[in-house]
């Protein structure tokens, strides 16, 4: 029988007080550094690698997090690894340098990363197929909702001052409790695979181009969006209100966004939503006062335009793929979506350092208008999806591949481990294996546009 969300909850709740603790952590920790560097009087430039070298350890921590957890253990890995990123976290005040802030921020991100992954790996191992969408949306609340938090502990104490790195200090610490205390069996091994960038291009050259443009966008309002705020002269409250403003915004409109891209042609929604974004960036340029006097109102709303775009594009892909293709792919564009974040920082803190603050939401709006002609431009090419063929979609955190395994839409995969399903080539369907040549093949933008790839 399934279980009440209530039950499912409580059932969970050790395991989600650790996502929760961590992200705040994490939150207050990212915009903490944003803010300090520039009081500090770092460079635009300097603030901006210290930024992206978060998102280069975040991608290591995707490639070889699996296999550091398959050695040494679940539990091990956790308390280790938080207790690193705890003692960074402290080191930031001690050693105040460009280079060495980079540095620590790309452990930071290595030790994020493989803890995602941990969590994840539990949720994954403590429900079933009944429970997985109640799961999932109880993740993704209490993750936005520890963002949220994470930046409105700006407040506590001034920027200056050593008291906000021991909070996020504390916070990563005491995410380690439950992991360590718990009395559930470790889950299973945790697989590394990934699909190459090659082949996922050829299935969804769309997806691939959303994913990345996704990270930039991301990179730059949780890199140097703080540093928008306060060079708008905000004062700190007001910059963690912005940034409280932007994630509760995604958060708000991304299922009912999402929701909608399942009963229309889920392009067109991205097109939208990415249309929305270049006129909400090219806004400030035509009332600045208006946006300066209402910043955390315009910050909701391109939280609204930013926070789907990645979520789309992952439904997108996942539309042409088999259910057994689904992780792989999720590992890939994790890294595409990474790689890419890893610019957004340097390239927002350039539009600043060069333009004033109000270069970066001309920067959302030239990502959002490259973006969306592409999308127009591959409308043009294939055969589209239809409605009906359109798998569901299923807001995921951009964390690790597991979270994808975590949803809903993988069900036909656990079935088929457990042995209480079939995948649909072993009931009979006609499914065949798809190789990287005959995707390609099919989607080459030579081949026939009657059966080619979006």
């Amino acid at each position: 029988m399934p279980r009440s969300p209530v039950a499912l909850i409580i059932a969970l709740s050790a395991t989600l007080f650790a996502a929760f603790t961590l992200n705040t952590g994490a939150s207050l920790q990212s915009s903490l550094l944003a803010l300090r560097a520039s009081s500090e009087g770092f460079a635009p430039i300097y603030t901006g690698i210290i930024m992206a070298s978060y998102y280069a350890g975040f991608i290591g921590g995707i490639i070889w997090g699996a296999g550091l957890v398959n050695r040494v253990g679940h539990i091990r890995t956790f308390a280790a690894l938080a207790s690193t990123g705890s003692a960074i976290t402290l080191l930031h005040a001690v050693f105040v340098d460009p280079i060495t802030w980079s540095l620590f921020r790309a452990m930071t991100g290595l030790c994020i990363s493989a803890l995602y992954l941990v969590i994840e790996s539990w949720l994954n191992e403590q429900v079933d197929n009944t429970s997985r969408g109640g799961m999932i949306a109880s993740y993704m609340t209490v993750s936005l909702a520890g963002l949220a938090i994470g930046q409105l502990l700006l407040n506590v104490s001034p920027i200056g001052s050593f008291e906000l790195f021991t909070v996020a200090s504390v916070l990563l610490s005491l995410s380690l409790v439950p992991i360590a205390l718990t009395r559930q069996p470790p889950p299973a091994a945790v697989s590394g695979a990934r699909m190459k960038f090659r082949e996922l291009y050829a299935i969804s050259p769309l997806g691939f181009v959303a994913a990345a443009g996704s990270g930039v966008l991301s990179g730059a309002i949780y890199g140097v969006g703080p540093i928008f705020a306060s060079n708008l002269g905000l004062a700190t409250n007001d910059v963690a209100n912005f940034m409280a403003f932007v994630i509760l915004g995604g958060m708000i409109m991304q299922w009912p966004i999402g929701r909608l891209s399942d009963m229309v042609p889920r392009q067109y929604v991205m097109i939208a939503v990415l249309i929305g974004l270049a006129i909400c960036g090219l806004f400030p340029l035509v009332a600045p006062e208006l946006v300066r006097g209402n910043l955390t109102v315009w910050g909701a709303i391109i939280g609204i335009f930013i926070m789907p775009v990645y979520g789309l594009s992952v439904a997108y892909v996942n539309d042409y793929l088999q259910p057994d293709q689904i992780v792989s792919a999720s590992g890939g564009l994790l890294i595409i979506y990474g790689g890419s974040a890893a610019t957004g920082p340097i390239i927002g803190s350039l539009a600043i350092g060069h333009f004033g603050p109000w270069g970066m939401p001309v920067l959302f709006a030239i990502v959002g208008i490259l973006v969306a002609s592409f999308a127009i431009y591959r409308a043009g090419f294939g055969r589209r999806i239809s409605i009906e063929e359109q798998g569901q979609f299923v807001a995921v955190p951009r964390t690790t591949p597991m979270a994808l395994e975590l949803s809903p839409i993988t069900d036909d995969i656990v079935e088929e481990e457990d042995g209480s399903g079939s995948h649909a080539a072993d009931r009979g369907e006609d499914v065949a294996p798809r190789s990287t040549e005959e995707t390609a093949a099919e989607t080459a933008p030579e081949a026939d546009q009657n059966t080619g790839r979006q």
